[in-house]
């Protein structure tokens, strides 16, 4: 699927777009998140975490119990953009690797 992003949609997203430094990954595979980001984004000792990428080189966290909510806000901001059900159908693949996984 290859489409612009809403221009609306890209300007609220990229207003909440944040860098929280650089992180190292040790031998076991292990991340340190820097406190800002964990503060800033209410991460807590034994919250579960989605690990996606993105183009072959993003990596990135989500919290599980957010994921539904982040789902909603990207088809709601698509809502009248003509996006909505290609947007949908990537959704619903997206959703059954998680639950696979």
């Amino acid at each position: 699927m290859k489409t612009r992003l809403h221009p609306v949609f890209h300007k609220k997203m990229a207003k909440q777009d944040k860098l929280y430094g650089t992180t190292t990954m040790g031998a076991r595979g292990q991340v340190v998140i820097p406190a800002e980001a964990r503060k800033d984004l209410g991460i807590s000792p034994g919250d579960h975490l989605l690990v996606m990428g993105k183009f072959g080189k993003v990596l990135g966290l989500i919290k599980a119990d957010q994921m539904e909510n982040f789902i909603k806000t990207i088809m709601d901001n698509l809502a009248g953009s003509g996006m909505e059900k290609d947007a949908g159908e990537y959704m619903k693949k997206f959703i059954g690797k998680i639950n696979k996984s």
